[in-house]
């Protein structure tokens, strides 16, 4: 079994040492290549090294793990992010099927966040995970711009989160109805996305539908009632989400 090049990044010797410690238990899958304080000489490593995965610290001093990001020509990696901000960038990270740690390093979570990066490392989805995770961090103050990682039987799909219409419940499987009339499955379940997509744009009226409120095109009234979307699909409302969804419905759209 090929071991996987792995680098790590804290501008903190403390935490630094942390991350060494914590890799040591997994020798038998990670080959801790280089360990850097300074995001400089980290950009030049990995570009010379070209490692598979990337355990980093957030903030820098001297630069952000974004503008480091940024700087490298190596784009075959799997991220893992360590901060002490709670939030921080959250959303783009969970749409780019990327990993964060809150500091202090809870064990069990980096167990979880090395088994995920394994996997991924092992199926190949590495540079779509990148390259959104790049572009997302672009659009962090305009959440519904971003793109998104869907996992499926094969792999990863990635899309716009604009474009998806509504998402439905299918057992304990997701899918994405999207704006061009197609479809795709998701092995994630639909409370999955509910935690997961803006809550400023996307709303569950039911526990089998999510729908995107900007792709919303009438709604008829009826005990809950139903909603229209773009794509001309009728969506029942549960009558014990009809309030929140006026209220939701009234906050985007002033009416």
């Amino acid at each position: 079994m090929n071991l996987i090049k792995t680098v790590l990044v804290d501008d903190e010797p403390r935490g630094l040492k942390v991350l060494e410690l914590l890799t040591s238990a997994y020798a038998d899958r990670l080959d801790v290549v280089a360990a850097c304080t300074d995001p400089q000489e980290a950009i030049n490593r990995i570009n010379d090294l070209a490692p598979e995965l990337l355990i980093m610290d957030i903030q820098m001093p001297t630069m952000t793990a974004f503008d480091m990001l940024a700087s490298l020509q190596i784009k075959q990696l799997e991220i893992i992010f360590v901060t002490a901000h709670n939030q921080y960038a959250l959303r783009a990270f969970q749409y780019s099927a990327v990993d964060y740690l809150l500091k202090p390093i809870d064990e069990d979570q980096f167990h979880k966040a090395i088994t995920k990066a394994i996997e991924r490392i092992g199926q190949k989805n590495v540079h779509q995970n990148y390259e959104a995770l790049l572009y997302n961090i672009q659009q962090l103050k305009h959440t519904n711009d971003m793109k998104i990682c869907i996992p499926d039987a094969k792999g990863f799909r990635v899309i716009r989160v604009s474009d998806i219409v509504y998402c439905e419940a299918e057992s304990c499987y997701t899918i994405f109805h999207l704006e061009n009339k197609t479809s795709l499955m998701s092995s994630r379940t639909l409370a999955e996305y509910d935690g997961l997509l803006d809550p400023d744009v996307f709303f569950r009226i039911h526990r089998s539908y999510i729908v995107n409120l900007q792709h919303i095109k009438e709604y008829h009234k009826g005990e809950g009632g139903q909603v229209i979307m773009d794509n001309q699909k009728a969506l029942e409302i549960s009558r014990r989400k009809k309030e929140e969804f006026f209220s939701r419905m009234k906050g985007m759209y002033k009416y």
